[in-house]
């Protein structure tokens, strides 16, 4: 049965729906419309493109771009190998990140304070870009298939992150009442730390997984060979 007194919208709560919508509707226009315009420069004159006369639909029907696609395997290697270094990489930098995480949230850890500036230095002081290559050289990773995997395998920014949840979410009590239960440090990590931080690391997949997919830079110095270069290496040569 209905209710009779049913809540009546009242012209206040029409106008906030309204309000509501016209925001949604906004921020969907804002987000499709650089989709809408890739596709249309896709299919555009470079000539008009490159004028701005491409705002929203096609201007002259170019189609030289998808031709050099589909007559050329580069861009289909470049998205097997960007597909393979972001999964294998993501997993390396969860794996890295999450254990020095670990280490560094335990008030128990000897030196930690000391490990902790170590670790947070680079984040300010870099060593420069060509003393990087140089290291990186010696070390034997240039133009290897797992040099964009290894390269940057964790993140202080990230690693802070996870620090920070797993010393505010997870309690130290959890962990003493389970190595009481009988739980060595391991056992700790995988039952206990390791399902209760899910959250914080299915963030930092996506942090560092979508950093995988566009790295460009990182292959456009340590990179040469073209049959281990990335898709956006490719796209560059296209556009």
């Amino acid at each position: 049965m209905r209710q009779k007194n049913a809540v009546r919208e009242t012209r206040g709560d029409r106008i906030t729906l309204a309000v509501i919508y016209f925001i949604l509707g906004l921020i969907g226009v804002v987000t499709l419309y650089p989709v809408i315009y890739v596709l249309s420069a896709s299919v555009s004159d470079p000539t008009a493109v490159n004028s701005g006369q491409v705002l929203l639909w096609p201007v002259g029907l170019h189609f030289e771009g998808y031709r050099y696609i589909f007559e050329n395997n580069w861009v289909l290697i470049g998205y097997r190998n960007s597909t393979l270094y972001t999964f294998f990489g993501t997993l390396l930098n969860l794996a890295v990140t999450f254990t020095a995480a670990y280490a560094l949230s335990r008030r128990d850890m000897w030196g930690r304070s000391v490990v902790s500036v170590y670790m947070l230095l680079p984040m300010w002081f870099s060593g420069g870009l060509i003393p990087t290559f140089l290291v990186v050289n010696r070390l034997g990773l240039v133009n290897q298939p797992y040099t964009l995997v290894v390269l940057g395998a964790i993140s202080m920014y990230n690693c802070v992150i996870c620090r920070t949840f797993i010393q505010s979410s997870i309690p130290l009590e959890l962990q003493e009442a389970a190595r009481i239960d009988g739980c060595n440090d391991f056992g700790i990590v995988l039952k206990i730390v390791l399902p209760l931080s899910k959250p914080v690391l299915a963030i930092l997949a996506l942090y560092y997984g979508l950093g995988h997919w566009n790295d460009y830079f990182n292959a456009l110095i340590y990179v040469n060979d073209r049959t281990l270069q990335p898709l956006q290496t490719f796209l560059r040569l296209i556009l």
